[in-house]
Formats: C-alpha cells, sequence, structure tokens
C-alpha cells in the first residue's frame, strides 16, 4: 500500500477514535451524576435516621414511613438509571477499544511501510554507490 494512502487512513482511523471518545465523556459524567445522586440519599438517609429515632412525633404521624417509601423509590430510581448508563457506558467503550484498534493498526502500518520505504531508499544509494566504484 502507498505511503500517502496509509497516511489518510490513520488521519480518518484518528478521527473515528477521536469521535468515539467524545461520545463517552456525556455517559461518564452522566454516570458521575447518578452515582453522587445515590451518595448524597445515603448521608440523607444517615441524617434522617438519627433524627427519627429521636423525634416521636414524627413516629406518630407516620412520616417515618412515608420517609422510607420516598427513600426505597428514590433508591430504586437512580439504581435503574445508573444499570442503563452502565450499560450505554459498555456499549460505548466497545466501540472505543475498537476504535483504538483501527487506529493503532494503521498506525503501526504506516509507521512500518515509512521504514521500509527508508531501508529501500538507503539500500539502492548503497547499490548505486557501490556500483560507480
Amino acid at each position: 500500500m502507498k505511503q500517502k494512502m496509509l497516511d489518510q487512513m490513520a488521519d480518518v482511523t484518528e478521527a473515528m477514535y477521536l469521535q468515539e471518545h467524545a461520545k463517552v465523556k456525556p455517559v461518564l459524567d452522566a454516570e458521575a451524576r447518578v452515582r453522587s445522586q445515590l451518595a448524597k440519599l445515603d448521608r440523607q438517609v444517615n441524617e434522617t435516621r438519627e433524627i427519627a429515632n429521636s423525634d416521636h412525633a414524627m413516629k406518630a404521624l407516620g412520616a417515618d414511613l412515608l420517609w422510607q417509601s420516598w427513600h426505597g423509590r428514590t433508591r430504586r430510581q437512580l439504581n435503574m438509571e445508573l444499570a442503563q448508563i452502565t450499560a450505554q457506558k459498555l456499549r460505548a467503550m466497545d466501540k472505543l477499544r475498537k476504535a483504538f484498534g483501527r487506529k493503532h493498526a494503521v498506525e503501526t502500518m504506516a509507521t512500518q511501510e515509512r521504514q521500509r520505504h527508508k531501508k529501500d531508499l538507503a539500500q539502492k544509494q548503497h547499490n548505486r554507490l557501490m556500483n560507480m566504484e
């Protein structure tokens, strides 16, 4: 394959890799957001548990049960969202790995072709010099 074509292929595979890489960032940001929400929920539960244990009026009104119900629904919803985001991340990472593999393979081929071409030129020059004597 000609060097120019390999260099063009390297440019294209680099662009495809960068495109896939750019698709991963929003997914990672969404994952971080949901994980942060889950951590915040955990902190709220711990804080509220301490208050609920000491507040008998809250228990008498059933607010503690309402809180636990809300907490359970919210946790389930966040965990489902996290599972969906994780699935998206796995798909995106798989595409990114494939794009990287293609990019690396084409770069390797271009480098090897460049080295082979240099070696051929050096050999031709050496042969010309040897024939001049």
